[in-house]
């Protein structure tokens, strides 16, 4: 049984996957004479779940009281896998209507929050399951289900501890082995998603069963590398969590699986360009490259070597050169021509990791990994928190240019991929201080002055006049360095708009606030890095590589991390549900082996604070979207009946 598939049973996906199989004995169905009735199972068995569904619905037509109500719920469920949501709805809504008992009650409520899970609606989905835990006499099997539902409804949310939690419910309730490895390795995988710093700070006393899973996933995470060392810490573990239920195979496979993953180089080859417009950013990233190796034990640190690749037209030479000098994986370039040369290849014969991201229109080459601070990243992350809060209707103020319309563009892509609809967004000088006019434009004001004018040209005389702005907005987004997100806030407060939440990416500040910088921007929430706000590793690091303190952080940060990310590569590839602790933020890769980055959400103020990680959307990709070696097994696999039958270079 793959482990991969039982974790991937925690998505949204998967969940859909399994209401079939927890809804079977649930059902009041009178022996099957209706030939249609063995054609709607063979119709689900066959991923045909329209089909299954219209099949479904007549079916209830032709029947009535808690028949009906079953083939009724089995239409909904099928229509909801299949993803026609207005169909789901719509049956909904007749079975809400219904006379129901108990049982029928508690799976429509079930089938409702995954029915707003499927809609993006992760926090109504969530109010709906902790408002309506199951009573002791609900069938087990719905229980359960509840279960797999909640867990998958805090994960959603950004809440991994409690959707562990929950998990560890579920596994409670299990007897089948191989069942219940599927579900503690979902629990360990969800726990090692979270930060070492989380980890260790939520651990509760007397730490009982979840403190013995949080320590578990966090010697997964240190020591997962390194199999001797994991042996010991694990056998001292066990001893201290003799009663512990973690199943003895959970870590062997764990381990195995991982070990399978991790490539390590022992020579690196690293392109960095030593003159012209990127040095200085070459510069940070190289220190922390440097303090990266040097983070390690002497006997594990493989040898690195330096090439200068100032000159983008020498590229493929220089990392010939490298290769024939015995490089087993090349870091950099950080040139985004020279990272667009790499992609057009077709094939490489040492893997690369850029310290870029571009876009061709080709195929990249299959080792070919790209990992850069992008704003975009960090416009796509805006969008998901802005939804996740609960707000609808967001605007956008980005500066003219480019780099504006990039992060415009992420934006509305991530945001109608998330609500179906676009967004408004109005761009600004940036050489000016006065944004005037791109906020009385964007938010109505202007309308509402001209209907001034008019009623005042109607009546000829004048008229006492207060301008009103829009009301169908509730939050704003802005793209800003620290000189213009200063000036915003006190901006849309004097056009009326001081109550809408404020969002912005981390180029609007520098990691410290001035008194004036604080009095203008408090409350405005952003996206950094955990080494942004994590003081006492910054000190310490400070203290060996002093320029650390100054504007190039994040550069030194991400330098960190590509240095440690080199032996995780094919980990990370292998899944998106990978994860690795980073000082830019926990890192995982997309299919196009990008490494992006989970960053920590801060409110500005003296001192910011720390909202924690926003939640994966990521993760809660569409079935059909899967790999068909990340496809979750269907009930039928599962041997269960089925229901119903020009800025920094890097952070540019």
């Amino acid at each position: 049984m793959q482990l991969r598939q039982g974790f991937l049973r925690l998505t949204l996906a998967a969940t859909l996957a399994g209401i079939l199989t927890a809804c079977g004995p649930v059902r009041e169905e009178t022996t099957p004479t209706d030939p249609d009735i063995a054609r709607a199972a063979q119709l689900l068995q066959a991923q045909d779940y329209l089909g299954a569904s219209a099949l479904y619905r007549q079916l209830a037509t032709r029947s009535s009281g808690s028949e009906a109500v079953a083939y009724l719920f089995s239409a909904a469920e099928a229509s909801l896998k299949g993803n026609d949501f207005a169909t789901a709805q719509a049956i909904t809504g007749q079975l809400a209507q219904a006379a129901l008992d108990s049982q029928q009650a508690f799976r429509l409520m079930l089938l409702q929050a995954e029915l707003a899970m499927a809609q993006n609606r992760f926090d109504q989905a969530l109010r709906d399951l902790t408002a309506n835990p199951p009573a002791a006499q609900i069938n087990p099997l719905l229980q359960q289900r509840y279960l797999r539902d909640l867990a998958d409804a805090y994960r959603l949310n950004g809440n991994l501890l409690e959707a562990a939690n929950s998990l560890q419910k579920l596994d409670s309730m299990l007897l089948d082995p191989a069942q219940r490895l599927e579900v503690q390795s979902e629990i360990l995988r969800s726990l090692a998603m979270l930060n070492e710093l989380v980890l260790n700070n939520l651990q509760p006393s007397p730490p009982g069963i979840s403190g013995g899973w949080m320590q578990l996933a966090l010697l997964v995470k240190k020591y997962g590398d390194d199999p001797e060392a994991m042996q010991q810490q694990l056998a001292i573990w066990r001893t201290e969590n003799p009663d512990h239920p973690a199943l003895p195979e959970l870590l062997s496979d764990y381990q195995a699986r991982l070990q399978a993953t991790i490539t390590r180089a022992a020579h690196i080859a690293v392109l960095l360009p030593q003159s012209g417009p990127y040095a200085g950013a070459a510069d940070a990233l190289r220190d922390g490259i440097m303090a990266s190796l040097f983070a390690l034990p002497a006997d594990k640190r493989p040898q690195l070597r330096f090439y200068d690749s100032s000159d983008t037209n020498e590229l493929w030479p220089l990392y010939s050169q490298a290769v024939a000098e015995g490089a087993e994986m090349i870091i950099g370039p950080l040139q985004k021509d020279a990272v667009v040369q790499l992609a057009r290849a077709g094939e490489l014969p040492v893997p690369v990791l850029a310290l870029n991201q571009v876009q061709t229109d080709s195929i990249p080459p299959l080792n070919l990994f790209m990992f850069s601070l992008s704003p975009e990243d960090e416009a796509r992350q805006a969008a998901e928190r802005i939804w996740l809060d609960g707000l609808r209707r967001p605007v956008l103020f980005v500066p003219d240019g480019d780099w504006g319309s990039r992060i415009a563009n992420a934006f509305n892509q991530r945001w109608q991929s998330l609500s179906g609809e676009g967004i408004e967004h109005r761009g600004y000088d940036d050489q000016s201080s006065d944004y005037s006019a791109a906020i009385t434009t964007l938010l109505h004001l202007d309308r509402s002055e001209a209907r001034h004018q008019q009623v005042q040209r109607w009546l000829g005389e004048r008229v006492e006049f207060e301008p009103r702005r829009r009301e169908d907005i509730d939050a704003i987004f802005i793209a800003a360095r620290p000189r213009q997100a200063q000036s915003f806030p006190p901006q849309l407060a004097f056009h009326r708009a001081m109550d809408l939440p404020l969002y912005a990416t981390s180029h609007a500040w520098t990691g410290e606030l001035s008194e004036q910088q604080l009095a203008d921007m408090r409350g405005m929430m952003l996206a950094d890095i955990p080494l942004m706000v994590a003081d006492e590793e910054r000190a310490q690091l400070a203290s060996a590589l002093p320029a650390i303190a100054g504007p190039l952080v994040r550069l030194y940060a991400m330098g960190m991390d590509a240095m440690t990310l080199v032996p995780h590569l094919n980990r990370l590839q292998s899944s998106t549900f990978e994860s690795l602790d980073g000082h830019t933020g926990n890192l995982f890769m997309d299919p196009e082996n990008r490494v992006l980055r989970q960053t920590v959400w801060l409110r500005l103020g003296k001192p910011p604070r720390i909202l924690g990680y926003a939640a994966r959307l990521d993760l809660q990709q569409p079935l059909q979207q899967l790999a068909p070696e990340q496809q979750p097994l269907s009930p039928a696999d599962q041997g269960a009946p089925v229901s119903g039958s020009a800025p920094p270079p890097g952070n540019s």
